[in-house]
């Protein structure tokens, strides 16, 4: 799930511990699980051609279907006999030493037999990962079920490799699939350390990322099944077997937000619907009195964003299924197959397009000068959202407050800079943002000239922590000063391909940037030690 409130997702669990951070099984009455019955697809995944291998804890939600050495027989088995899949056991593995397959698909040799490389082939390259929460198995086991899909279907297979690269990363968290929990070994969840970087294996898998440079990401989870929410004293709970959203940040060119949610949005819906699954876009639900609240799937940045802030096509597949163990795992493992055998196809059908969207959009990026957007925040409106009645089963539309994120409105804009420029001795700031696909230059000479710099106005520590750290809340104000820095300093351009991801994790106020995050920590009154450098400086 890629965003929820934590302490709800470990309802009945006192605290954190080392492998012990499962979610309470809870299974669907019958006038629940009435509505979620078998569909008529054949999945060539491992939990359902080889059954005899599925551990009996999946039955109660306490382990994953899939061993490690299922997974990794699998895959190596389709990529043996299929000279356009090859399978990679990459040097870098988990926290606690676990492999993290990947497979290439390509009709291409050059880009099978070398790391995979962006900018080869000229054809649409895709990123697929499952398994970000190890707790989510439909994720990973539609991924799974595309890969054998393909495999049975060589043709089809190879209809869309005449037009796109693909890379297929089923369980990007191995220990917490061993666990079966959310979380990595650490206790730490992977989708929230984008900004810290806090795993070797998030930068691990983010060089990967960044070396493929795609142009379509999707990233496949599953949200809670059994989280009831009340209005006028009735209890609802989630109906949809597929919440699918196009990610939303607004740092991101215009042109490719329009197409994901004109071209790929609409299209997946249909597809899902067309297999009488339920959908609709991803929305974090909350309770307030007797409110339901709903928010679009919202515009941080603490996932995995390198392709979408890469100015890439990106989308989430969320299906119904966190504690309810094995039950109804056909039903969701074909809506998270749809999905993504759905993006993939839109992707080839429309190669020419795609490739040129955003390969258009990136070069226009680079060179423009719009405004950043430093905070946004949903715009709310009443509306009413479909959900199962817990008494009755029936589906209901339920009054809800929505904050929409299609577009969300701006309350923090600034102008672009030229650059930013700060003293080398924050080596760990360079560190992340390279990490991040972020070039950063180190001066050859002294630096002497004006900058913009940030006035610290307030510094809020937060009360709680998050991921281990308590946040910080900036507020500023900009003035001109002139300054020096030695050799070295360094030196971010904001004409590059990541420099959304300078944006993001720079400017002082952004709820995902260094000074939120206390890698680069202030207090009230300092001056923030990232400077800016505007077309006016230099």
């Amino acid at each position: 799930m890629h965003s929820l409130v934590f302490s709800i997702l470990l309802s009945g669990a006192a605290a954190l511990s080392y492998a012990g951070n499962k979610v309470p099984f809870e299974e669907d009455p019958p006038q629940i699980a009435a509505n979620f019955p078998d569909v008529d697809q054949k999945l060539y995944s491992p939990a359902f051609i080889s059954p005899e291998t599925v551990a009996p804890g999946f039955a109660n939600g306490t382990s994953a279907p899939n061993s490690q050495q299922t997974l990794e027989q699998f895959l190596w088995t389709l990529a043996s006999r299929n000279e356009w899949m090859t399978y990679h056991n990459p040097v870098f593995t988990s926290e606690e030493g676990r492999s993290i397959p990947y497979v290439v698909l390509s009709s291409s040799k050059s880009l099978l037999q070398t790391s995979p490389v962006g900018n080869t082939t000229n054809k649409v390259r895709v990123w697929l990962q499952g398994g970000v929460h190890g707790n989510e198995p439909a994720g990973e086991e539609g991924l799974l079920a595309l890969l054998g899909k393909m495999d049975t279907e060589p043709e089809w297979a190879l209809g869309l490799l005449e037009k796109l690269d693909i890379i297929v990363l089923p369980r990007y968290n191995p220990d917490g699939s061993a666990y079966f929990q959310r979380l990595l070994a650490t206790s730490f969840d992977p989708n929230r350390d984008h900004t810290k970087m806090a795993s070797q294996q998030t930068m691990e898998i983010k060089q990967l990322n960044l070396k493929f440079n795609a142009h379509v990401h999707l990233d496949c989870h599953e949200y809670g099944a059994r989280r009831g929410l009340t209005y006028e004293n009735k209890t609802y709970i989630p109906v949809q077997d597929n919440q699918f959203s196009a990610f939303k940040n607004p740092n991101v060119h215009a042109d490719i937000r329009s197409m994901a949610e004109s071209l790929f949005v609409p299209e997946v819906a249909s597809a899902l619907r067309k297999k009488n699954l339920t959908t609709n876009g991803y929305v974090v639900a909350s309770q307030e009195n007797d409110t339901i609240k709903l928010q679009d799937f919202v515009t941080d940045t603490r996932g995995e964003v390198t392709v979408f802030l890469g100015q890439g096509l990106a989308f989430l597949s969320e299906t119904r299924g966190i504690g309810i163990g094995d039950r109804n795992f056909q039903r969701r493992t074909t809506a998270g197959l749809t999905a993504a055998e759905t993006v993939l196809q839109i992707a080839a059908d429309n190669a020419e397009l795609v490739y040129a969207t955003v390969e258009e959009a990136r070069k226009d990026f680079i060179e423009n000068d719009y405004e950043i957007i430093v905070r946004d925040q949903p715009r709310w409106m009443e509306t009413t959202w479909p959900y199962l009645d817990a008494e009755t089963g029936n589906i209901t539309e339920v009054p809800v407050l929505f904050g929409n994120n299609t577009p969300p409105a701006s309350n923090l804009t600034r102008a672009r800079p030229d650059a930013y420029i700060f003293s080398r001795a924050w080596a760990n700031a360079a560190l992340r943002l390279r990490a991040a696909g972020v070039v950063v230059d180190e001066l050859a000479v002294d630096f002497e000239g004006e900058v913009e710099a940030y006035n610290i106005t307030s510094a809020t520590l937060a009360d709680t922590k998050y991921e281990g750290i308590a946040l910080t809340t900036v507020n500023t104000e900009l003035s001109r000063k002139m300054m020096k820095f030695p050799a070295g300093a360094y030196w971010v351009d904001t004409k590059q391909q990541h420099a959304a991801q300078a944006f993001v994790r720079l400017e002082p106020e952004s709820p995902d940037g260094f000074a939120t995050f206390n890698i680069l920590p202030v207090n009230s009154g300092d001056e923030y030690q990232v400077y800016r450098i505007s077309p006016k400086s230099h």
